[in-house]
């Protein structure tokens, strides 16, 4: 019962701080750690939508990345914890594709801008021909990771599964029995994505706000109080976005214009309270 009644108050929260103009009045009144409570809340919210929406569109038929790993690597064969190809070595995957799939991977459309044709390159044999281009190197038994300087063997990433063919099906039944890794990567990525977007968001708004406002008596902390409210368009505006699958760029500074609008709505209702408040008083005296 006390989970759900928290969970209906923090529902009604998030409705409030975006519809409902007075709500800032008993949120300026929230003590601290109360309002990091909300945030942390809301982070968490947001982080689980977005971790399930991009696991269901990462296993998606059609949109997720098993056509895509497919097309990669139609001719190579992984047996034994050993990758195989009859292609003439070595030879690198295209760049576009595999920025395309670093990108589903992640969850995020821009996380890896147009990778080089040269930087994933496949050599099995057994002295790999030099190339600095490079930065990753799929030999015969280990992943080599230039920039960091590590090997991993293949059965970190694919277990003890043997793939004769990477046809569709063989890369979808992969995908589907490890759901439950990728949507707690998708979760933790989330949160580190969200925190920084989160942070970065409050600064801006509440600086922007202590400027552009003329009643700074109240100081800072009363327009970093409502800042952290007015964000929940820019924290559940990318979490619903994720749902639709649509990967943009543009979605935060729209959701960035809707929490700026909402907070100086908030800030000049706030005033007008603090000034009928005052006058209330005079009046009483």
């Amino acid at each position: 019962m006390k989970g759900e009644a928290a969970a209906m108050k923090f529902l009604s929260e998030l409705h409030k701080s975006i519809f409902d103009p007075y709500f800032y009045r008993e949120a300026l009144k929230q003590s601290w750690g109360g309002v990091a409570m909300f945030l942390l809340k809301l982070m968490l919210f947001a982080a689980f939508i977005m971790c399930f929406s991009k696991t269901f569109y990462l296993l998606h038929s059609e949109r997720g990345i098993a056509p895509l790993v497919s097309v990669m690597f139609s001719d190579m064969e992984f047996t034994g914890k050993q990758l195989a190809t009859e292609r003439e070595q070595p030879f690198n995957l295209p760049g576009e594709m595999l920025t395309e799939l670093m990108n589903r991977l992640v969850g995020y459309p821009q996380f890896s801008t147009r990778l080089p044709d040269d930087f994933l390159v496949i050599d099995t044999r057994t002295t790999p021909a030099p190339n600095d281009a490079a930065r990753i190197v799929l030999k015969k038994n280990v992943i080599e990771f230039r920039d960091i300087r590590m090997t991993m063997p293949y059965t970190v990433f694919l277990g003890n599964r043997d793939f004769h063919q990477f046809t569709t099906e063989s890369v979808q039944a992969f995908l589907n029995e490890n759901a439950a890794s990728f949507a707690l990567s998708f979760f933790m990525t989330s949160l580190f994505f969200g925190i920084f977007t989160m942070a970065l968001s409050v600064f801006f708004l509440s600086l922007a706000a202590y400027i552009f406002r003329t009643d700074r008596a109240s100081g800072y902390r009363r327009f970093l109080r409502i800042a952290c409210y007015s964000i929940t368009p820019i924290v559940l505006g990318d979490a619903l976005v994720s749902m639709t699958g649509v990967n943009t760029t543009w979605a935060w500074h729209v959701f960035f214009v809707l929490s700026t609008l909402l907070m100086f709505r908030s800030i000049r209702r706030a005033a007008t309270d603090d000034a009928a408040a005052a006058l209330v008083e005079k009046i009483e005296r």
